[in-house]
């Protein structure tokens, strides 16, 4: 069955609610399979002009309706597949709907649904009308009021949005919880909570005085693991309050932990709902990098408070408003936890894995879409991450101080509406004394950007030349883009290495005095005059525009900047580009260490930096960015390329790896600090190098000793990808020792995933029919099919067919859980830059999964990698 085109919306078409909601009480009858949900909802017009109320509702049985306390006859209600439509409504009334509702069946993980035995909800985006009927729309915000009453063996703990503010006994074993929350709200950020759970309590004080009572809820037995997570919320509520005078506003903040859930988590009002594997931690079972996503995700969902549910958004389109924004507040939060300049790579090497990725394939868009088929697909990484970096340049042009200000002006205008980006961007503008109309392009335009550098030096006038010209390369749905507004951090070295104080009419000083240049033409030269001497340009400081810049600078000017730059970020980049530099033949991906580099590497490796920063310049590109900077995918080029790069690295720095490895090991191991983290990472990098160079037994004898996760992950991750009775070992010794855990299994599957071995696509098979494979848990889902697909070498194989079967899953996830399925589906986006048979496959596997009935989530992914 082909699948029919769905019906495409349009933010153009966008207008404002016809009704407001002033009131909602809801009532939740949880039975043994199935609850029944009664609403009663108060509304009033505010168009005039229209005569029915259309409520949006899915997978849900009406059983009765009513408006102002009488039933209605089924000629005054239309009731269709998707909503339901009161007819002849007044200016203001109370609609009562009685609906139940499967959430045991309910597979898609959204609305109402059994999570590994405990109910809870997920609303965002459209998920509250698989709930009950209802405006489900943000801009419609209203104060909730919530009875939940269920079996009291079964579900002991009830919990809902707001205080608490009534507990009692029904009798017949069942009791009853009632809940308020004092704030308007759209209903995606209604939650639920049923079930036998375990909790731990503490408390914050706020800048004013008030307690709040913190609660972190999990499966019996996880409480241990749970404290990370509340000291990083408590982290959290006191920075908030310090970098932008934000004070929680309830008395009572909780968390829940969900083992079945479709995304990291959720911002619910007062109760926020997550993935169980950004709440679990302990050393023995969890990662530096679990820790550290553990802290800034829990930081994320507790800043949505103010932005994002204070103020939330006007309609989907505009949902980077409150992405982007938070994304961008739990970085500098991260920064200010940790390594500033460390963060910032972290953050950028995954922009340009993941968003540049994005923006250079056929699911490329803007930061605000003009059109979608399933507002569930707006969640992207430019939504995120690229509109992160859009706020990040707002600061950068106003500086820290001048940002503070406007985010006061933005709460003071908004606080309790729904808005839309340009309110944000004005606000900060106003604030500042400035205009961004050329900025918002930034908003409205997919693709990124490529910045052209050329440069001369004037050695009679002591003149510096400096010539940038932008262009933006053709995306779906727009061929040609107008010139952005690129805000540029600059600065100019001397030969020593030292900062030349730079002298031009055309560089701004921003209010934390960093020298800033403004890029709004095509083509820009800029002069900087009283320079003795050459000078090395270090430009897009702290990457401060998330562009591509094209920047043929000399090995000799690269080095110089490994070296001496007062950037890290841009010391860092040096080496990326010298990396980069480093390609040649086989289209451009057969890497080759020149001296030049292994120079500089050991120069970095054995210097004064900090571990951190040594261990990100030690790493090489990743293959997804390198592959944008091909013109075809050749996967067996792509890995041998790389590992002759790194080989070459290993044999040169062996002793270097050596001693770093013994310096490390064994130190602090149980440390949390940042510092520990930094030693951590560079030691195990060490013996990743080390192992390529057959030293496969260590890696296996710290695998067998260690007591950590970091160290033990970090070793298995090392041998997964030989083929040798090593790796066999560590992975059977990995399952019996965590069989029982399921997060850290996770890592087990994704490990065998993400192996370039040439029996990987073989394993992955296998371990789709392995008994603790479910294919209803995201997250296993997650870590095996997501993490092959990204395996550039092995999922583009030509010897194997890895696209028929990752076809046959996408179909069968599709059928379970849409949202799976198009992350899934992503998986296909590079075909085109295949070749021969290759591509023909590809092709044919996507032709398919149209022909197979996709729900609207999946087609739009795999329609618009077919239509590029």
């Amino acid at each position: 069955m082909k699948t029919d085109e769905p019906k495409k919306i349009f933010l153009k078409d966008y207008q404002s609610p016809d009704f407001t909601i002033e009131h909602v009480d809801l009532h939740f009858d949880i039975q043994e399979d199935f609850c029944r949900v009664t609403s009663v909802i108060a509304f009033r017009k505010l168009n005039s002009m229209v005569q029915n109320l259309v409520l949006d509702g899915e997978e849900i049985t009406l059983e009765s309706v009513a408006m102002n306390g009488k039933k209605l006859n089924a000629d005054q209600f239309q009731l269709r597949s998707h909503e339901l439509e009161v007819l002849n409504v007044p200016a203001e009334f109370t609609l009562k709907t009685v609906v139940t509702n499967l959430p045991l069946k309910n597979t898609s993980l959204e609305g109402l649904y059994n999570a590994s035995g405990v109910l809870c909800t997920q609303c965002e985006a459209q998920g509250f009308r698989k709930i009950t009927y209802y405006l489900d729309r943000p801009d419609v915000m209203s104060k909730f009021q919530v009875r939940i009453e269920a079996d009291e063996k079964k579900y002991p703990v009830l919990l809902s949005n707001g205080d608490l503010i009534s507990k009692k006994s029904l009798g017949n074993g069942r009791h009853q919880t009632e809940w308020k929350d004092p704030f308007k709200k759209p209903c995606y950020l209604f939650a639920l909570v049923a079930g036998n759970l375990g909790k731990i309590e503490d408390q914050f004080i706020t800048m004013s005085g008030r307690p709040v009572k913190l609660e972190i809820y999990s499966r019996p037995g996880s409480q241990d693991r749970c404290w990370h997570a509340m000291e990083s919320l408590k982290k959290s509520m006191a920075w908030d309050e310090t970098r932008f005078g934000r004070e929680y506003d309830l008395n009572t903040f909780m968390i829940v932990a969900a083992d079945d859930f479709n995304a990291g988590a959720m911002e619910n009002k007062g109760l926020n709902i997550f993935n169980s594997r950004l709440v679990l931690a302990d050393a023995q079972s969890a990662t530096d990098d679990d820790y550290f996503s553990i802290e800034s995700v829990v930081a994320h969902e507790y800043f949505h408070n103010w932005t994002g549910n204070r103020v939330t958004l006007r309609d989907w389109f505009h949902l980077s408003l409150k992405e982007g924004l938070t994304v961008f507040r739990d970085q500098e939060f991260s920064m200010d936890m940790g390594s500033r300049s460390g963060v910032r790579i972290d953050s950028v090497t995954d922009l340009r894995s993941r968003q540049f990725q994005e923006d250079a394939g056929p699911s490329a868009h803007p930061i605000r879409p003009e059109s979608g088929f399933a507002v569930d697909n707006f969640f992207t990484p430019t939504i995120y991450e690229k509109g992160a970096e859009v706020i990040r340049m707002m600061q950068t042009m106003v500086g820290r101080p001048g940002f503070r200000k406007g985010m006061d002006l933005y709460f003071e205008r908004h606080d309790g509406q729904a808005v839309i980006i340009e309110d944000f961007a004005k606000a900060i503008a106003d604030a500042n004394g400035q205009t961004w109309e050329q900025f918002k392009l930034w908003f409205s335009q997919a693709g990124t950007p490529q910045v052209k550098v050329s440069e001369s030096y004037n050695q009679q006038k002591s003149e510096y030349h400096l010539q940038l010209e932008q262009s933006c390369a053709a995306t779906p749905g727009q061929p040609s883009k107008s010139p952005f507004h690129i805000p540029l951090l600059i600065g100019l070295l001397d030969a020593d290495g030292k900062e030349i104080e730079i002298r031009s009419s055309e560089i701004k000083k921003n209010s934390e005095n960093q020298d800033l240049l403004h890029l709004f033409e095509a083509k820009k030269n800029y002069t900087f005059t009283g320079i003795k001497g050459r000078p090395v340009l270090s430009l897009n400081r702290q990457f401060s525009a998330p562009i591509h810049l094209n920047w043929a600078a000399s090995e000799a000017d690269l080095l110089h900047l490994l070296s001496h730059d007062s950037d890290d970020f841009n010391r860092w980049e040096a080496g990326q580009k010298l990396f980069i530099q480093a390609s040649r033949g086989n289209h451009g991906v057969s890497l080759v260490a020149s001296p030049a580099l292994l120079s500089g590497l050991k120069k970095s490796l054995t210097g004064p930096l900090d571990p951190l920063l040594k261990a990100m310049i030690l790493n090489p590109p990743s293959d997804s960015f390198l592959l944008q900077l091909q013109t075809e995918l050749d996967a067996p080029a792509l890995e041998a390329s790389r590992r002759a790069m790194e080989l070459e690295i290993a044999q040169s720095l062996n002793s270097n790896f050596v001693e770093i490895y013994q310096q490390y090991h064994g130190r602090n191991d149980s440390g949390r600090s940042p510092k520990d983290f930094a030693e951590r990472r560079l030691k195990n990098l060490a013996l990743k190098y080390l192992t390529l160079l057959d030293f496969g037994q260590l890696a296996l004898a710290q695998f067998k000793s260690t007591k950590i996760m970091t160290d033990q992950q970090a070793a298995l991750s090392a041998l997964v990808h030989q083929t040798n009775t090593r790796r066999t070992e560590a992975l059977e010794l990995f399952q019996s020792q965590w069989k029982n855990d399921a997060l850290v299994m996770n890592k087990w599957f994704a490990l065998q995933a993400s192996s370039t071995a040439a029996d990987t696509f073989k394993n992955v098979v296998a371990l789709w029919d392995h008994p603790d494979f479910n294919c209803k848990n995201p997250n296993r889902v997650y870590s095996l099919l997501v993490q092959f697909g990204n395996n550039l070498v092995r999922f583009h194989d030509p010897t194997q067919d890895c696209y028929s079967f990752m076809t046959e899953k996408i179909i069968e996830l599709d059928r379970l859980n849409p949202q799976v399925a198009t992350r899934v589906s992503s998986c296909f986006n590079p075909w085109k830059k295949l070749t021969g048979t290759q591509k023909q496959k590809a092709h044919q596997s996507l032709e398919r999964l149209i022909a197979s009935g996709l729900s609207k989530n999946t087609y739009e992914i795999v329609s618009k990698a077919l239509a590029e």
